[in-house]
């Protein structure tokens, strides 16, 4: 499992974005050799979760010989700042003071 969750996605496509993110760039069976590490996972499950996050705009590929290449659009920094952004939007109201607040409480 991914050791951040991202906001907006699976357990699954959030692992396969800290694995790209380390990496920079990635084709499908380079991330299903390093889930693989940790459980079992089929290649094609691990293909499905890359061209889903392609679709959602999290990804973006390239050809390379008969593989696509996998690149991160935004950030991992990007993409957890959008998570605290929308807990203070949706949790405190837009008001960063609720948010201030409920931490020093």
């Amino acid at each position: 499992m991914a050791k951040h969750s991202v906001h907006g996605l699976g357990a699954l496509q959030a692992e396969v974005m800290e694995i790209v993110w380390e990496l920079g760039e990635a084709t499908v069976a380079q991330v299903a050799e390093r889930i693989g590490k940790r459980r079992r996972v089929t290649y094609t499950t691990v293909l499905v979760a890359m061209q889903k996050l392609d679709k959602k705009g999290w990804l973006r590929h390239h050809s390379a010989g008969r593989a696509y290449v996998y690149q991160p659009v935004r950030s991992r920094e990007a993409a957890h700042t959008g998570v605290v952004r929308d807990i203070l939007l949706n949790a405190f109201r837009g008001n960063p003071r609720l948010l201030l607040s409920h931490l020093l409480d």
